[in-house]
């Protein structure tokens, strides 16, 4: 179809028109090399324009504070604003909906916990597939919870806990954020592997929940310690352990549950972003370049340290992986506790 571009050069090489022949091989060049040549420009332009980061929660709680610290170290990597916008409702239905509805462009994000996986599982009539629904874009920090007692129980340490439990089976109770929250699941494996009894105490989010253990209207709430740790240093509450497996950097002086006893115990929360599915694979390589970035802030690292959480970044195949063994972990963990579902 095309002549040899040798061969035309030899046989315009007399043309008295050297205009017409720059003209001719710049259109040859534009023909051969096709439309798709475009493809590479645009993703390496994006974003052009500010981008949007849900966090299905209120203002003022942990997902709100860490999102908004990401989402203005991004926005200096990615030369573009990243606004985070709350969108609470519907046990993180509301937030995480939105943005599986958007378009798939990398200009709207989903600042989610381990709430984006359970929540699904509460649910008897579909509402989105965390791995198939979305597009994992990273990992950004891991935290174990505190095992938070009301003062009046006079307890300092899990076995004496577990003494009292079992001395008073069904009368200790515990406090969470929600039915099937990560801090419900993690009072109920603890209860299991401790073979005790305890009573679940729903609230409709963290601040009510923790008002009322700080009263003694509850007993005990496995609770994140972001926010609380004055509670702790003040004497208002006992952490009496912290749930991973190794102790938390906030209290390198509590021992975890498995050096207390339940050997192999473990209970951690993380938070990450997520992008809709059918997001192009340049765009979420940009998007988790920015999160790498970021996770490389002292002052994210610092602040974050100083209240029990781990800047802990994951590539996108990385986060998948934890998606789909956690929807495992937590339908057989809510197996366990559908008694205690209200």
């Amino acid at each position: 179809m095309f002549q040899n571009p040798l061969r035309a050069g030899a046989k315009d090489a007399g043309s008295p028109n050297p205009a017409r022949r720059r003209l001719t091989a710049l259109a040859l060049a534009v023909a051969t090399v096709g439309p798709w040549a475009h493809a590479p420009a645009r993703a390496e332009a994006f974003p052009t324009h500010p981008l949007r980061m849900i966090v299905a929660y209120a203002p003022g709680g942990a997902t709100d504070i860490v999102g908004r610290m990401f989402a203005q170290e991004m926005s200096e990597t990615l030369g573009q604003t990243v606004v985070l916008e709350n969108r609470a409702g519907g046990g993180t239905l509301v937030g995480t909906e939105s943005v599986k509805r958007s378009a798939p462009d990398g200009y709207t994000l989903l600042f989610g916990t381990n709430a984006f996986v359970i929540t699904p599982l509460l649910h008897d009539t579909k509402t989105y597939d965390p791995l198939t629904d979305f597009q994992p874009v990273g990992q950004t920090t891991v935290q174990s919870l505190g095992i938070l007692v009301t003062p009046g129980l006079k307890i300092r340490t899990v076995k004496d806990f577990i003494a009292y439990a079992k001395a008073n089976p069904g009368k200790v109770n515990f406090a969470s954020s929600g039915n099937g929250s990560a801090q419900h699941l993690a009072g109920e494996a603890f209860a299991k592997a401790a073979g005790i009894e305890m009573v679940h105490v729903p609230y409709k989010g963290t601040g009510p929940a923790m008002a009322d253990l700080l009263a003694g209207r509850v007993d005990v709430m496995f609770s994140s310690l972001v926010g609380n740790m004055e509670h702790v240093t003040e004497g208002r509450l006992n952490l009496i352990a912290t749930t991973g497996l190794k102790r938390s950097p906030a209290t390198p002086e509590v021992p975890t549950v498995d050096e207390s006893g339940l050997k192999g115990f473990q209970a951690e929360t993380w938070q990450a972003v997520m992008a809709p599915a059918g997001t192009p694979a340049a765009v979420v390589e940009r998007l988790n370049a920015a999160l790498v970035q970021a996770g490389k802030s002292p002052k994210i690292v610092q602040t974050l340290a100083a209240q029990g959480m781990e800047v802990r970044i994951s590539s996108p195949a990385e986060l998948r992986e934890l998606l789909a063994r956690d929807t495992k972990q937590y339908q057989t963990l809510l197996k366990q506790a559908k008694n205690t579902l209200q």
